[in-house]
């Protein structure tokens, strides 16, 4: 594999500039240094270790091999526990299984079993007699507790003719058994591992190996305690051989975790142990510091360079490293007791191929970028049907010609919006793609009467001008002056079309923004639009003029008197959705010239002007009237009509709305808001006692949406408070907004006030609404706002079908 070429040249001018070259060498190659550093902190962190763990425990269930068949298990099996009977046992059963091993032949005897608490004196003097027959024949375990750090050792009558050996097993972070010690330091003194002791290690090592689990334990010849207890066995099975007593039985608990199995017995883990060391396979693990060597060697000889990657080069590389990083170190481990994790190597490759793959496309996107950018500058400023510019591109012009004034350019800013009349009523008869043939020959025309002005097609009918006025014509044509030369005759499938238009114009000002000049030459379009006029000038002054408020109040007074206002009805439902409990009146204004207009726009109107007071009496006695149909139609149900702050407060509304109501026995309820009674408090809470007094019910309108004072509530004597619709919104997504529902709720019910939830759109939301103790619900989920007949069709439905859930 050739070696990559570096760009070394920063290194060469070291000698003369050294600080200079060093920064020039790190900036070249800042990232790679940087991915160097992120293998070295993970390394250092630890992070791979599941990863090497993985890749060891692979290694260890394909490099299989047989034990040497030099030991033998004594199983303290479920068996042999059933036959004692009970546990611990008497030691007069370890006396006769080791004079029996010793008949036989066994040439070391260890035991992985607790001796260090007392028996009765029978028993100890019959395991003392038997380790006595044959001095040094007998192991005989000690161990550290991992909590008190106490060290749990043979009797001494016991241990003073037998070896000791250490049972202790060192765990990982993960709980698994992976390492074994030689042997363990102890206060002053030293014990070898009993498995060190079993294999005949030299004294007085403390070393750790990795046990090696592709030993295949299931091979390891294994004999009952019982069976050997009895003495029915086969002599020759243990005859020169070391011997290991330990519990396998599940109920005495000693069992570790390893990568073979899940569960193991630790008689069997030192047994591994014992066959490791035995037979040369005790496994070291390389240093850190090679492995991490070798990592970032793979780091700068994988490393992508500058310039097109060449895939061929790329897979044949990225193949030798993979191969030799998962191969290896099965080879090595099967010719050499060696344990190779080398998962940090392949995080370096990793890297690598990330870093390739990052930068390939990277300058392959790049070179699209390049290849389209023409493309796609041409499809982001310019509008796809009629190919002229779009509103974008006027913002952009708008930009560069203020930023030419700003450095001193000569002439003023203008921009215009064109505007064909009638446009959906020519689209129409013409067709969509006449349509846009028309506005390109207009687009022709407003080129040569604005002086060769830029031209931009900024909405369906509008076309945008922008210029710097310098010239007599240009001001003459920014002023509507000769605006009616605009007006022209277009061919168009021998068809004649007369097109006449209208413009809007503002001239840029200190400190003007390009979308604040096109905005401003719109709304100066739209003026000309409502005051039938060929041209108009954006004027700040005129455009905030409240005389337009006013205008708006005498259109609703002549509103009111063509009858042009009507009322819909947007039902009220219990929660459950089986009754309807009433319905919110409110207000539709259809104007003659303006179309429907919405309440928002003509409420803050009459608000400011004084004509609430005529609206609502209108409402009032519209809504008195529709009930009375309903009634006579079998329909009683509670209509709702809402009070604005100025009606709230005016005594002579309140007479003329309880006289309106007396006189008709209407079952009616004010909805009021907390802000109508901040004006006049005092006029506004004796208005809502003398509506109690009356039997009209109040409710607390958008509760939650702005002003919302407990104390206000507290002094309010109303019969019903509506939730706003903003605290609705999130209930489902929103614990804390459930929280505070509900103790609105609570709340409210203790104030013996009932509660309707405003606009519930699913079903899901009403669910919880009606588990918090809701009493009935407004929104989509009952029923759009709709007219008298059908409201009345709604309750028919709901009364004829009672068990059907409401809805619209």
């Amino acid at each position: 594999m050739p070696l990559p070429k570096f760009d070394l040249s920063p290194l060469g001018r070291f000698a003369r500039r050294p600080l200079t070259a060093i920064l020039a060498f790190l900036r070249t190659h800042a990232t790679l240094l940087g991915a160097c550093a992120l293998v070295a902190c993970v390394q250092l962190a630890g992070a791979l270790t599941p990863l090497d763990n993985a890749l060891s425990e692979l290694r260890a269930e394909m490099v299989q091999r047989d034990p040497s068949g030099s030991i033998v298990v004594v199983e303290i099996d479920s068996q042999s526990v059933r036959a004692a009977g009970q546990w611990p046992w008497p030691r007069e059963r370890f006396a006769s299984a080791i004079r029996n091993l010793s008949r036989s032949g066994a040439a070391l005897i260890g035991f992985d079993v607790d001796f260090s608490e007392r028996s009765n004196t029978a028993d100890d003097s019959a395991l003392r007699a038997a380790i006595e027959a044959d001095p040094g024949s007998v192991v005989l375990p000690t161990f550290v507790q991992s909590e008190s750090g106490e060290e749990n050792a043979p009797l001494a009558s016991l241990s003073r003719d037998a070896v000791v050996g250490s049972v202790n097993v060192r765990l990982d972070e993960d709980g698994r058994v992976r390492r074994y010690l030689r042997g363990f330091d102890h206060g002053d003194h030293y014990h070898a591992s009993i498995a060190a002791v079993l294999a005949d290690e030299p004294y007085g090592l403390t070393s750790a190996f990795l046990i090696d689990y592709g030993i295949n334990s299931e091979h390891i010849d294994r004999l009952s305690f019982e069976d050997v207890y009895r003495g029915a066995f086969d002599p020759a099975r243990v005859r020169g051989k070391v011997v290991l007593v330990g519990a396998t039985a599940l109920e005495l608990g000693d069992e570790f975790v390893t990568p073979a199995q899940t569960s193991t017995p630790g008689v069997v883990v030192h047994a591994l142990a014992y066959e490791s060391l035995v037979q040369g396979r005790a496994l070291l693990e390389p240093s850190r510091v090679l492995v991490l060597g070798l990592a970032l060697l793979v780091l700068v000889m994988l490393w992508p360079r500058r310039g097109p990657l060449d895939l061929q080069q790329f897979f044949v590389r990225q193949g030798a490293v993979l191969s030799a990083s998962l191969l290896a170190p099965f080879a090595l481990q099967a010719a050499a007791p060696v344990s190779a994790d080398l998962g940090l190597v392949l995080l370096a490759q990793a890297l690598c191929v990330v870093m390739s793959i990052h930068r390939e496309l990277a300058r392959r996107t790049a070179e699209l970028v390049q290849q389209r950018e023409a493309h796609l500058s041409f499809v982001a400023l310019h509008d796809p049907e009629t190919d002229l510019p779009n509103r974008r591109a006027m913002i952009e012009e708008l930009l560069r010609h203020l930023a030419a004034n700003e450095q001193g350019g000569e002439g003023v800013v203008v921009a215009m919006a064109v505007g064909i009349e009638r446009f959906p009523v020519l689209r129409s008869a013409i067709g969509y793609a006449n349509a846009n043939k028309a506005v390109r020959s207009l687009s022709l025309r407003v080129r040569e009467c604005g002086d060769h002005a830029q031209v931009f097609h900024i909405s369906t009918s509008v076309l945008g001008v922008v210029m710097t006025v310098s010239s007599e014509e240009g001001a003459r044509f920014t002023r509507g002056e000769g605006l009616e030369t605009l007006d022209t005759s277009v061919l168009l499938d021998g068809q004649q079309i007369e097109l006449v238009v209208r413009a809007g114009s503002s001239i840029a000002a200190a400190g003007a923004t390009a979308e604040r000049l096109l905005e401003q030459a719109t709304i100066a379009l739209d003026q000309a639009r409502l005051k039938g006029r060929r041209h108009v000038n954006y004027d700040a002054e005129h455009a905030a003029d409240p005389q337009v408020q006013l205008a708006l109040m005498s259109d609703i007074g002549r509103g009111l008197a063509r009858g042009e206002f009507t009322l819909v009805y947007q039902a009220k439902a219990s929660t459950d959705l089986r009754a309807l409990v009433g319905a919110e009146a409110l207000m539709r204004w259809r104007h003659p010239v303006h179309g429907i207009i919405s309440p928002d726009q003509f409420v803050t109107a009459a608000e400011e002007t004084g004509a609430i007071d005529a609206l609502t009496r209108w409402s009032l006695q519209q809504a008195i009237a529709d009930q009375n149909v309903l009634r006579a139609m079998g329909v009683e149900k509670t209509f709702s009509v809402n009070l604005s702050g100025r009606s709230l407060s005016s005594s002579e509304f309140c007479d003329f709305a309880i006289a309106a109501t007396k006189k008709c026995d209407a079952n009616l309820c004010f909805e009021i808001t907390e802000t109508g009674i901040i004006s006049d408090p005092i006029a506004a809470m004796a208005s809502i006692s003398a509506y109690r007094a009356a039997g009209i019910k109040i409710s607390i309108d958008d509760y939650g949406s702005g002003l919302s004072s407990l104390a206000y509530l507290k002094q309010l004597m109303a019969d019903e408070l509506k939730l706003d619709k903003s605290l609705i919104r999130d209930i489902k997504t929103s614990s804390r907004d459930r929280l505070i529902l509900k103790s609105t709720i609570d709340l409210a019910h203790g104030l013996g006030m009932s509660v309707v939830a405003e606009g519930v759109e699913d079903e899901a939301s009403c669910a919880l609404l009606t588990a918090m103790g809701c009493d009935s619900i407004q929104g989509y989920l009952v029923s759009h706002p709709v007219s008298l007949a059908e409201f009345a069709s709604l309750c028919g439905a709901v009364e004829g079908a009672a068990a059907v859930p409401v809805r619209a």
